[in-house]
């Protein structure tokens, strides 16, 4: 067996050798990188101050992270008139401008766009979705919560016609009562478990609903994981609604994808959702709505 093995392996060796002569194995020569724009702007109702990120893409062998593009023009229009210049620069790296007050529900088609001579301009346009329409309502201990009892909260949202709504939820739990030595002056994200099978977690505390197309009422309940029944306090949940565009909603969906995907090796690639002119980066607006119950 050895005289047969050892003459079988000098064979491959020189077979492979005479391939690699021929030319089957060659080096590919990749083109150059050309940098593009990455730009994004994420714009609530509620903001008082407007944060834009722009920076370049890299290359595939570049050992460098990518840089911040500094001395680009960040321009935010309505209706093709210039709305908002975002050309002071933070200490975050980010394109900014502080407003005298929140920015509100801003009417027309919004162009936000990048300028600079080094690279393409791009752009992206939005326009804000109008706000949710809906109802709560606290169960106190109507649920369970890992096997423990809990406060339920259902929100009911009401059909806007022909608008495709898309939904990020946020609850809070504020303490009234300084009883149990809780801080009154304290809002507590609240981790939130749903059976909803439409519902999506973005993060922790985030998450997505949608009518996916259809014109329909939707409601959605949480157990809240407080159970207010056997405690001596006063409590009240502000939750937080966040009508998204349907770009917005799909970055978010992009996101979450993505962040499923970390540490899984047979996880499929996932590439971010990209609303912008070149297809890098993301440019969404959200309309958002506080109520309390309690």
């Amino acid at each position: 067996m050895k005289k047969i093995f050892i003459p079988l392996l000098v064979s491959i060796a020189l077979f492979s050798c005479e391939r690699w002569e021929e030319g089957i194995a060659r080096d590919i020569v990749l083109p150059p990188h050309n940098p593009q724009i990455a730009a994004s702007l994420f714009i609530d109702s509620m903001d008082s101050t407007l944060n834009a990120t722009i920076s370049k893409t890299g290359g595939l062998f570049d050992t460098t992270s990518t840089n911040v593009i500094k001395n680009a023009k960040v321009k935010l229009y309505r209706d093709g008139a210039l709305l908002h210049d975002l050309n002071d620069f933070s200490n975050n790296q980010t394109y900014y401008k502080f407003l005298a007050e929140q920015i509100g529900i801003v009417n027309g088609a919004l162009i936000f766009e990048v300028h600079h001579p080094d690279f393409e301009t791009v752009s992206a346009t939005q326009s804000f979705p109008e706000k949710a329409v809906f109802t709560t309502k606290v169960d106190y201990g109507g649920t369970t919560f890992f096997d423990e009892t809990s406060d339920a909260l259902t929100i009911s949202f009401t059909d806007i016609p022909e608008e495709n709504q898309h939904y990020l939820i946020n609850i809070h739990a504020h303490y009234r009562s300084g009883i149990t030595g809780q801080d009154t002056a304290e809002y507590f994200p609240l981790y939130l478990e749903t059976t909803n099978q439409n519902a999506t977690r973005i993060n922790e505390y985030g998450i997505l609903l949608s009518e996916e197309g259809i014109n329909r009422n939707l409601a959605i309940r949480f157990a809240t994981g407080i159970n207010s029944i056997n405690y001596l306090f006063q409590l009240e949940y502000r939750i937080t609604v966040s009508t998204l565009s349907n770009e917005l909603y799909k970055f978010y969906q992009s996101y979450s994808a993505l962040q499923n995907s970390q540490g899984n090796p047979f996880a499929e690639p996932v590439i971010l959702y990209s609303n912008m002119s070149n297809d890098i980066g993301c440019f969404g607006v959200s309309t958002t709505l506080k109520k309390w119950d309690g």
